[in-house]
């Protein structure tokens, strides 16, 4: 019996081994892209701990950006003068990459990533598949970037000899944060998104849930989701990042 059970034990420890490296193995890409973030944000942080001054804190009330300043300045100046039409402030847009002369573009500039857009024709999957070796895709039913409600496919993780250089292009969705920027230069026009809810969910029809449901769309802003698999290496989950257009 003693003896079984140890063959079971070693059995069990030489299975867990072998899983976790060809798991590293076949998500080598999507972890490379993590652990390369994760360093970089340390040793940011790092630094600026060492840099930054000693200040004492009085007050925990937010500093407005110089937008919302701007904005609430103006506002109180349409107030005063009885002006109905809203004036609103916007932050320059940014400059068009000379990738977007050619070729429609997403970039995340928190990453420095950038992939190419594409559209598909139809719900086929080989054809969706097929263009995401190549970039992201628009989700074939949903509208185009700037439209009212776009919804946009990645890879967070794909087999290492599988083609293509976009296999990990979304293999860090998670790490946005409410506020991020997202941009999409779209026919040579550049947009500005702002990241504004992030879900992770069990997709129909493994679970009751889908896109269009937990972000559904809202006729008063034109919404941006970007998509991928989760957790990274396993096509289980989804998880979608919800962003409201906020210049153009």
């Amino acid at each position: 019996m003693d003896k079984f059970l140890t063959f079971l034990k070693r059995s069990f420890i030489i299975f867990s081994v072998c899983f976790t490296v060809l798991f590293i193995l076949f998500s080598i890409n999507a972890i490379y892209a993590i652990v390369k973030y994760k360093i970089a944000h340390l040793k940011d942080n790092i630094w600026y701990s060492l840099k930054r001054p000693i200040t004492f804190e009085l007050t925990t009330k937010p500093i407005n950006s110089l937008t919302d300043v701007v904005n609430d300045a103006l506002t109180n100046a349409q107030n005063a003068l009885g002006i109905n039409q809203p004036i609103i402030f916007r932050e320059p847009l940014p400059e068009l990459p000379s990738e977007a002369l050619t070729q429609d573009l997403l970039v995340l500039p928190k990453f420095d990533i950038k992939a190419p857009i594409w559209t598909v024709t139809s719900e086929n999957k080989k054809e969706i598949y097929a263009n995401l070796k190549k970039g992201v895709v628009i989700y074939p039913t949903t509208s185009l970037p700037g439209g009212e409600y776009s919804i946009i496919l990645g890879h967070s993780s794909r087999y290492p000899w599988e083609p293509g250089k976009y296999k990990a292009v979304f293999s860090l969705l998670n790490e946005l944060t409410v506020g991020d920027q997202i941009h999409v230069f779209w026919k040579q026009k550049a947009l500005v998104y702002e990241v504004v809810d992030k879900r992770i969910f069990l997709p129909y029809p493994k679970g009751e849930e889908y896109t269009e449901n937990i972000f559904p769309p809202n006729s008063e802003e034109k919404t941006l989701i970007l998509q991928s698999c989760w957790p990274v290496g396993v096509d289980y989950k989804r998880i979608a990042v919800k962003t409201k257009l906020i210049n153009w």
